[in-house]
């Protein structure tokens, strides 16, 4: 079973943390025969820091490394679509980035759309598209796993994402904000609720023994993030946003506390945005008597090694809602600051709603006076978070069985011998590492010739299906100069 996780950003530690949730679901699902490639938005960098996932350049980046991202980037992406369309001697017409890049779509079994929030108004849309219009051009299932979406605005996008999502398997959503944002835009049949897949990497072990009350000098870790999207405006909402957060550590520097800055991005150089330098800007606010209580960690950690380090803290006060999330999976109490729809509903799923507060109208005393309210009410939320946490991880475990049955394929668990153990992870870390690139190349090549054949006798993506698809992206390709917020995801 051949699959190709596409549109990750493995740089962004919440999306490597999906990335690494997603392979490790398809592995329970499909067993030793696996292979996953994950088409990232900067493959070659997100190679060097997770050595043991094979990645590719997404379909987009393969064509703007063609067409360059002027103008030629339009009729660039239609002839890649074309030719994904007309089959692989069509192909043959195209540079090499493109061609191999539709190779390896080709050659899949199936496309997964990686799990996130890049489906959102203030994020550019069109290279997502673009790999819908494509894939569903090649005969290839789509499925878009855990999102947060919408809502959709631009008649053009509408149209398009209408009409990629209708023909996708399915639709995986993390919230029903995110269902209404679908129904409205006509997509229903296929779209399911489901946790987040990062949960699926929750140590079920790691939360029974946490104490009703912290300790009286506790470990605090901050996750934070710099935000252009304020209703306010990017530079009051982050000025005021930086108040905030660095009231609340002085106030709890003051009591005793000991304070570690530390997220999801950083420590890659290479990536659009490091929260450690926003860390650095918000400790520098803190009075100098206060610093020697705070420090700020700059080091990039794979999903697990941050597990590990958030374990070892009493409470996080998270931005990123992967920090969040991935805190929840070390066992670790989490105070969420909610920048998006997608941290409300969450939380309001785990019962934490009236202790969660909007970046949008954060002060000091309202972060302060909530830091105290969840602290005191920590016997009542023992009681109830980690079985919710423990349900989300469930939820997003049992997408295995729904993948398996979607794509025909018996689910791993029930393909083992009696008694033999789950060893999910390292099962997807021996799926994972790269064959060399002659026997990859040789067997990519052999595959798309099956598929062209078998495409070719069943008329996937001909006729009235492929002229749909021409017309449709014709009219909704823009001529933007770069990607704007592309890298920019939560």
């Amino acid at each position: 079973m051949k699959i190709v996780v596409s549109n990750t950003a493995a740089l962004n530690g919440g999306d490597a943390a999906i990335l690494y949730a997603t392979v490790d679901t398809l592995s329970r699902a499909f067993g030793d025969a696996l292979e996953v490639t994950a088409a990232d938005m900067q493959a070659e960098v997100a190679a060097r820091y997770h050595p043991g996932l094979r990645f590719c350049p997404t379909l987009y980046d393969a064509t703007v490394a063609w067409a360059g991202r002027g103008r030629a980037r339009k009729p660039a992406m239609l002839l890649v679509l074309a030719a994904a369309a007309l089959g692989p001697f069509a192909w043959r017409l195209l540079p090499r980035a493109p061609r191999r890049a539709l190779e390896v779509y080709a050659a899949a079994d199936a496309v997964v759309s990686a799990g996130g929030t890049y489906l959102v108004p203030h994020y550019e849309l069109m290279p997502k598209l673009f790999d819908f219009l494509v894939t569903l051009a090649l005969g290839r299932p789509l499925i878009l796993f855990t999102q947060s979406l919408g809502p959709f605005y631009d008649v053009r996008q509408r149209r398009l994402l209408r009409f990629s999502l209708r023909r996708a398997r399915l639709v995986l959503v993390r919230d029903e904000r995110s269902v209404g944002h679908l129904r409205a835009l006509g997509v229903a049949a296929n779209v399911r609720v489901a946790a987040d897949a990062a949960f699926a990497l929750a140590d079920p072990a790691r939360a029974p023994d946490r104490p009703d009350r912290l300790p009286r000098a506790p470990k605090v870790a901050i996750s934070v993030r710099d935000w252009p999207h304020f209703r306010a405006g990017a530079e009051s909402g982050m000025a005021r946003y930086r108040a905030a957060i660095a009231a609340l550590a002085a106030e709890l520097a003051r009591r005793g506390a000991t304070i570690t800055f530390v997220s999801t991005c950083q420590g890659i150089p290479d990536y659009w945005t490091d929260d450690s330098a926003e860390a650095e800007r918000i400790a520098a606010l803190v009075p100098d008597e206060l610093r020697a209580r705070i420090a700020v960690d700059r080091d990039f950690r794979t999903p697990a090694r941050l597990i590990e380090r958030l374990a070892g803290f009493d409470l996080v006060v998270a931005t990123r809602m992967h920090a969040a999330i991935l805190a929840l999976c070390a066992g670790t109490h989490v105070l969420p600051i909610a920048y998006e729809f997608k941290t409300r509903q969450l939380f309001a799923r785990l019962g934490l709603d009236d202790l969660t507060l909007d970046a949008d109208t954060l002060t000091g005393d309202s972060l302060i006076a909530i830091f105290d309210r969840y602290a005191a009410a920590l016997p009542r939320i023992n009681a109830t978070l980690w079985s919710a946490v423990g349900r989300e991880r469930q939820s997003a475990l049992a997408l295995a069985t729904v993948l398996a049955e979607l794509l025909g394929r018996r689910s791993a668990r029930d393909q083992r011998k009696p008694g033999e153990q789950d060893g999910g992870a390292g099962r997807a870390n021996r799926h994972r590492a790269p064959e060399s690139a002659q026997r990859e190349r040789e067997a990519d090549a052999d595959h798309v010739q099956e598929r062209g054949r078998d495409d070719e006798a069943r008329g996937i993506a001909g006729g009235r299906g492929r002229l749909r698809q021409l017309e449709a992206v014709g009219m909704a390709v823009e001529d933007r100069e770069g990607r704007d917020d592309d890298h920019r995801r939560p």
